[in-house]
């Protein structure tokens, strides 16, 4: 099934790697490669005898030692341009073959990923699991205070149970001599059952812009820190397309080996299926009449929507802490959280757009006993100076784009439409497309 979402502000997916303003010529990337052949076109011997001097290989240099003509350049050498310009490095942003911008599924369905985990333990049934997660979390904290290293591992070990316990169904393994019931096989993760296509690719020269992004930190006033970041963006108010599918198979076999008393389906392997679906696309496996792609997709949408609206929230709060700290002219992210059917993806998602963070808040006990863990393994201490700030502000720094001092969202899209016209009458679009008219009866 086709989804269609526009972009509300910039977003960019990295690539990891660094470009160099040095790379650029009117805001022109240039291939290298291409730019050495047009030289050695000409002046192979000066071109060579040149680079055995170890000189430093930028646009511009080789432009005036050749004498060759921008447009040449740009013509012959040139990758793609992009609107804006930047000083330093850039992070780039991820391309096709073509070297136009789209949304990698992969980016997309973490996001989805995060959300499924926010509706999933929203539930009542899971208050209690939380609690005594939040706990055990306190307690190995304390042993890693001050080791970032033993941090992030306990983070990324907190992570995987928490997606074991929401994704991955149980399987009976022989472990030390005895069956046990085990939920770490990837092969039984029913976010497997949901497939995202890669978006739609897009112009980078029409569609995409180089965003400067501010870091703001409410300890500061104004409200921000002394440094910028670059990105290669797909600009706001561009249109994009994906696919999103269901295995539709798996959940009617599924349906079948469940309903047979003699199978070991729900049993012996994939143990949970039946709560597990239920808790994520509201599926009542052993029931359900039939299994509609459509409507499995729709509730995957309202489940990424109501997370990007808890997201937003808390953005929205930590702005107005801002509006009162600092000058920064928010008035076009006051707008984008008044906007809805709104999710994050990509670059700048921040800690409450990765994380549940936004359930954890909603509950007051909860939102304690994460307190309590971030402040056992050090998070909520200023590292300069070690000083404790005000975990009530967590998180501390936001990224926002910057836009002639006008401070705006970024990673946001929204969901605009359904592509799939399910009312689509082709003898209606017929009678559209001939301009026939009926004639009334007398």
């Amino acid at each position: 099934m086709k989804v269609k979402i526009k972009t509300l502000t910039p977003i960019h997916i990295g690539t990891g790697k660094k470009l160099s303003s040095l790379e650029f010529i009117k805001n022109y990337r240039v291939n290298y490669d291409k730019l050495f052949d047009l030289v050695a076109e000409e002046k192979q011997d000066e071109f060579f005898n040149w680079i055995d001097q170890d000189p430093q290989l930028t646009v511009s240099d080789i432009q005036k030692k050749f004498n060759i003509k921008t447009q040449n350049i740009i013509s012959k050498c040139g990758l793609y341009s992009f609107s804006g310009s930047f000083p330093r490095d850039l992070n780039e942003g991820i391309k096709d073959s073509a070297y136009k911008l789209f949304v990698p599924g992969s980016s997309l369905k973490g996001s989805l990923r995060t959300a499924l985990l926010y509706k999933a333990l929203k539930a009542k049934s899971y208050t209690s699991f939380l609690s005594t997660f939040l706990d055990e979390l306190k307690s190995k904290g304390q042993n890693c205070r001050g080791n970032k290293n033993k941090v992030k591992d306990l983070l990324k070990n907190s992570d995987d149970k928490l997606e074991k316990e929401v994704f991955i169904c149980g399987v009976e393994k022989e472990k030390d001599g005895e069956i046990k019931k085990v939920f770490d096989d990837q092969k039984f993760d029913l976010l497997k059952l949901v497939r995202v296509s890669d978006s739609s690719s897009v112009s980078t020269d029409d569609d995409g812009e180089i965003t400067e992004l501010q870091v703001y930190a409410l300890k500061k006033v104004p409200a921000h820190k002394p440094f910028k970041t670059y990105t290669e963006s797909i600009k706001q108010n561009v249109d994009l397309e994906f696919d999103i599918s269901i295995d539709i198979e798996f959940l009617k076999k599924a349906k079948i080996e469940l309903n047979n008393p003699l199978s070991d389906l729900g049993k012996k392997y994939f143990i949970g299926i039946e709560e597990k679906l239920k808790n994520l696309f509201d599926i009542d496996i052993k029931n359900d009449a039939e299994f509609l792609e459509d409507k499995i997709v729709k509730t995957i949408i309202d489940t990424w929507i109501d997370f990007g609206k808890a997201v937003s929230n808390l953005e929205k709060n930590w702005i107005d802490s801002i509006n009162t700290r600092g000058n920064a002219n928010t008035t076009s992210l006051n707008k984008l959280y008044k906007s809805t059917n709104k999710l994050k993806v990509g670059f700048g998602t921040g800690f409450s757009g990765m994380t549940i963070l936004s359930l954890l808040l909603s509950e007051e006990t909860l939102k304690q006993k994460a307190f309590e863990f971030y402040k056992s393994v050090g998070i909520g201490f200023h590292n300069s100076s070690n000083s404790q700030l005000n975990i009530n502000e967590f998180p501390f720094t936001r990224k926002y784009s910057n836009n002639q001092n006008i401070y705006g969202g970024f990673g946001w899209v929204n969901i605009i439409e359904n592509s799939d016209n399910s009312s689509f009458d082709p003898i209606e679009a017929l009678k559209q497309k001939y301009k026939v008219t009926e004639t009334k009866k007398k």
